[in-house]
C-alpha cells in the first residue's frame, strides 16, 4: 500500500500546535537532537524558548521544510535566536501525538 504525502501545515496550524505539544510535555528530543545539543553546546531549554516563541524571535524557514515518503509528516525548520543573540535552527515533525524534536544547528548570519 503506498503511503500518501500529508498535506504540510500552514502557519495558522504548525505554531499553536508546536506551542500546545510543548505546554502538554508532548515532546521529545531524539537521539540525534540530544547529541546536537550536546556537540554544540545548546541547551534544551533554549530549543524550547524558541520553539514556544518565548523570546519573539521565532521564525519558520519554510525553504527548508521538507518530506521523506513513508514518515506521517513533513518536517518543519523553525528558527530563533538563543540567550547570546547567536541564531538556531530547529527541525521538528510530529508523530502520532508526539512533537519530535529531530536537530538542532547553529547557523551564521549569512545563511
Amino acid at each position: 500500500m503506498e503511503n500518501k504525502k500529508p498535506n504540510k501545515k500552514n502557519d495558522i496550524d504548525l505554531l499553536p500546535l508546536i506551542s500546545k505539544m510543548i505546554s502538554q510535555g508532548n515532546y521529545i528530543f531524539l537521539t540525534h537532537a540530544k547529541k546536537r545539543l550536546k556537540d554544540r553546546n545548546i541547551t534544551d531549554l533554549e530549543v524550547l524558548e524558541i520553539l514556544e516563541n518565548n523570546n519573539w524571535n521565532r521564525k519558520r524557514n519554510k525553504s527548508k521544510d521538507t518530506y521523506t515518503p513513508g514518515y506521517q509528516d513533513w518536517n518543519y525548520c523553525i528558527e530563533g535566536n538563543d540567550i547570546d543573540g547567536l541564531k538556531i535552527r530547529v527541525i521538528i515533525s510530529f508523530d502520532s501525538n508526539l512533537m519530535l524534536i529531530i536537530t538542532v544547528i547553529r547557523i551564521s548570519e549569512s545563511e
